[in-house]
């Protein structure tokens, strides 16, 4: 009787010990985050007028900004043109990801901003730039 009241008590510790194990292992908290905006959008042909056209860069360089059908293109100086992307307040992207630019009109006709470019060439370094004015 004693053996058999001592393996009852062993075993009730196992099962209590196991299921504070168990339970502890069962709590998590949940917290919801906001999703990032990281899909881009569609811009009417009337709202894309006001990117449209040729940007004198900080560096020297031309940027130009065209829209072919429902697609936008830029091309930076002699580099190919290349697909680009809106995501709104004058944030463009270009397809493969070489191109980020923010596009800020001061008034009707000075624009600033920033343009961060990757040439396509192999070795060639990332080229960060301002945004000086525009010129339709």
């Amino acid at each position: 009787m004693k053996h058999s009241l001592a393996a009852a008590v062993l075993l009730l510790l196992a099962a209590t010990a196991a299921a504070q194990s168990s339970t502890g292992a069962d709590q998590s908290v949940v917290v919801p985050a906001q999703k990032a905006n990281t899909q881009h959008r569609l811009i009417s042909p009337q709202d894309f007028y006001q990117y449209q056209g040729a940007y004198a860069l900080s560096n020297g360089q031309t940027l130009t900004l065209t829209r072919g059908a429902v697609r936008l293109y830029a091309q930076l100086g002699q580099q190919p043109r290349q697909e680009i992307y809106w995501y709104g307040d004058g944030r463009f992207t270009a397809a493969d990801g070489s191109l980020a630019m923010n596009i800020v009109w001061l008034d009707e006709d000075t624009v600033t901003g920033e343009l961060s470019f990757t040439p396509r060439m192999a070795g060639a370094s990332r080229i960060q730039t301002n945004i000086a004015f525009a010129a339709r």
